[in-house]
């Protein structure tokens, strides 16, 4: 398909695109990918990812754009690549941007690359005022980084940076036997931390087990039966062997 156009006013869904035209006055949303050659038009476009040579929309919502120029009213993607440039003229929102020259009035963006940045104040203005004061902007700050680079302090006044007394220097010394110290201290209190939580650990251990016969107990108590205890040692309670009887014989409870 060469062209795909949607009308103002309506919503169109697709799951993918892949066409040379597309121009979306309306309301576009694809569930997966765009592709196209050239995208235009005032409406917006929900998409996962757009790839393009050419962008000029007014609203683009995406995870990814992937183009060689990028013109736009609002964009919120999580990265946007235009290897030439990309110029939008009210807000921008991306985690990361990287492009060769940049434009933008007002935006929120956690990383950029680029060659150029160029912020416009915040201005109600169409595409092309927005492409004619980037150009202006852009000519200005080259006219003026030669005059910059030209310019020499003269007539400065000098004044040496005084070494540092010999009487001053222990004081790093103190400051890394403070770091130290606090180090030290550190550890001892994560070590007594860990001597703590291990022995919590064998006392609920204990409490588990005790707990357990508890609850055997009271088990057995509730269907008619008792526990006896006999004093003394497992080998104590042991039987017997007589060897003169030649027979075991069980110790008296």
């Amino acid at each position: 398909m060469k062209t795909i156009y949607v009308p103002r006013g309506e919503t169109v869904t697709y799951e993918s695109v892949v066409t040379e035209n597309l121009i979306v006055h309306g309301c576009l949303n694809v569930i997966y990918g765009v592709k196209a050659r050239h995208i235009a038009g005032d409406g917006t476009i929900h998409a996962g990812t757009i790839a393009a040579d050419t962008i000029r929309a007014t609203d683009l919502e995406c995870s990814t754009i992937t183009c060689e120029k990028l013109i736009a009213q609002r964009v919120s993607a999580a990265e946007v690549f235009a290897s030439d440039s990309a110029a939008v003229s009210c807000f921008l929102s991306a985690a990361y941007v990287e492009t060769g020259r940049l434009t933008v009035s007002i935006s929120e963006i956690s990383e950029v690359k680029a060659e150029e940045v160029i912020n416009l104040k915040p201005k109600k203005r169409g595409m092309l005022r927005l492409l004619i004061a980037s150009a202006l902007k852009a000519w200005w700050l080259s006219m003026m980084a030669p005059v910059a680079d030209k310019k020499e302090a003269v007539d400065a006044d000098f004044e040496p940076v005084p070494e540092t007394p010999e009487a001053e220097k222990p004081e790093k010394d103190e400051s890394a036997k403070l770091q130290e110290e606090i180090s030290k201290n550190v550890r001892k209190i994560l070590a007594e931390k860990n001597k703590a939580d291990t022995s919590a650990a064998e006392q609920d251990q204990r409490d588990f087990e005790l707990q357990r016969f508890i609850g055997m107990f009271k088990l057995c108590r509730a269907s008619g039966y008792t526990l006896r205890l006999v004093p003394g040692t497992p080998e104590e309670n042991a039987p017997i062997f007589d060897f003169e009887s030649e027979q075991i014989v069980r110790p008296a409870a």
